[in-house]
């Protein structure tokens, strides 16, 4: 297993800032689709992508040994994230509605969902920008359906990142105060810590508010 450095890269793809499920999805996806690859090589003998067994001179009677723990791998990936592929559906139309077929969506979505390919300005805006930023522009009064959609697709996992972080950032103070911390401290420090806005953003607002005191 030395040599499925991916598993690691994986680690932290999973762990990335803002993530939404569509991206977390892909990435698993890809995972999967390499141990999938892996698995084809060492049964036919292949070692390209097996550096470290090629400089060991690995056994060819091993190999099929190497193939069902990589095998095993991928079935508990499929297990694992099981959920992931029951929305797929779901998913897919989240992150490409222009694509979808109406047929193939739900029946309360299809009439939606075939205005929502024909309008040429959401197309041109989905082309230029990200998902997150994309689905603001989506009137809520002609398409309700396919903005409800895009928002349970929004909240899933979206506070992974930002639980890791806090909880991180508890222990790191602990360490540095430990024993000098209110619970009104506390709040104080996390409320700055977990905050969105950075300091100069922050500023930023001050000083227009200064100027239009003015």
């Amino acid at each position: 297993m030395v040599d499925i450095t991916d598993l690691n890269n994986l680690n932290v793809k999973l762990k990335g800032k803002e993530l939404i499920i569509t991206e977390l999805f892909d990435h698993i996806k890809a995972f999967q689709m390499k141990l999938q690859l892996l698995c084809r090589h060492l049964s036919a003998g292949n070692l390209a992508h097996f550096p470290s067994l090629r400089e060991v001179n690995v056994e060819v009677n091993r190999l099929p040994e190497y193939g069902e723990l990589l095998s095993n791998l991928n079935k508990e990936f499929d297990f694992r994230f099981v959920d992931f592929k029951k929305t797929a559906a779901d998913m897919e139309l989240f992150s490409q509605p222009f694509r979808v077929s109406p047929n193939l969506a739900p029946e309360h979505l299809q009439m939606e969902l075939i205005e929502f390919r024909c309008d040429t300005e959401l197309r041109r805006k989905l082309v230029s920008l990200p998902l997150r930023d994309f689905y603001p522009h989506v009137s809520i009064q002609r398409y309700p359906q396919m903005r409800k959609n895009a928002q349970v697709m929004l909240s899933l996992f979206g506070s992974t990142y930002m639980c890791e972080q806090t909880f991180s950032l508890m222990n790191l103070n602990k360490i540095k105060v430990r024993g000098t911390l209110t619970d009104s401290h506390w709040q104080d420090i996390l409320t700055l810590s977990v905050a969105a806005v950075t300091w100069a953003e922050y500023l930023d607002r001050i000083n227009d508010q200064l100027h239009v005191s003015h």
